[in-house]
This record gives structure tokens, C-alpha cells and sequence, in this order.
């Protein structure tokens, strides 16, 4: 069976690879993500779309997995960074061309070798400054 840090892991691969349905396939059926721009509790075409929409403004996004440690019972903490260059509009930001150096913390619970629940921490002040 997966670990929960390989299922982790995994997850943040697909997301580092641009497959929104890599993304989709680590997730268990009713798996959901959150966080403080996405909104909260995406889960299917919904959580790919908002992916995809990221991957779109940021072609070169890529997030750094900076450590990955259980928590507790299947929940696990994995601080990121993202990074990325502002290519494509970001809700009313258009596309600058600026890099971006954002800092935040997933805390993942995974089930049966698959994530079941993304919430994602972040500043988003702090991302939409470097985008003006």
C-alpha cells in the first residue's frame, strides 16, 4: 500500500507536471481541495479547471515540496514554494511577465494510498503584490 508521503508526493508530481488529470487521479473519488484564492472543497472538472487556469498564468509554475512529514493519522504537512512567471491573466491582473515567489503549506489527509483532502495556506496579499 501507498504511504501517505508517497501519495504526497505523487500528488505534488502531477501538479509539477501540468496533468490536471494526473492531479484528478492521485485524488480519491471525493477528494477536495481548498485554499484561500481557489475557494474551498474543488473537487472534480472544478479543481481541474482552477489547475488549469494557474498553469495558464503561470506556464512555468512549479511547486517545491519542502518537506513532507505525517502529522497525524494520515494527515500530512507539506510546506511549498511556488514558483512561476506571470504569463496570463490572474482573475483582474493581467500578465506582467514578473516572477512569482510564493510560500505555503498544504496539510494533506490521505486515505487508502490516495489524498482525499488539500488545504492549502498561503498569503494571497503577498502573491498579488508581486503580480502589480
Amino acid at each position: 500500500m501507498t504511504s501517505a508521503t508517497d501519495a504526497v508526493k505523487t500528488y505534488f508530481d502531477a501538479w509539477n507536471e501540468h496533468s490536471t488529470q494526473a492531479i484528478l487521479d492521485s485524488l480519491t473519488a471525493d477528494g477536495t481541495y481548498s485554499d484561500p484564492v481557489g475557494g474551498e472543497n474543488l473537487s472534480g472538472q472544478v479543481y481541474a479547471d482552477y489547475a488549469s487556469s494557474l498553469f495558464s498564468a503561470f506556464p512555468d509554475l512549479s511547486l517545491e515540496l519542502i518537506s513532507n512529514t505525517v502529522a497525524s493519522n494520515g494527515i500530512v504537512a507539506a510546506p511549498w514554494l511556488l514558483l512561476g512567471t506571470h504569463q496570463g491573466a490572474v482573475g483582474d491582473y493581467a500578465p506582467t511577465g514578473r516572477s512569482i515567489e510564493l510560500p505555503g503549506c498544504d496539510f494533506i489527509t490521505v486515505e487508502n494510498g490516495k489524498v482525499k483532502k488539500v488545504i492549502g495556506y498561503f498569503d494571497p496579499e503577498y502573491l498579488f503584490a508581486q503580480l502589480k
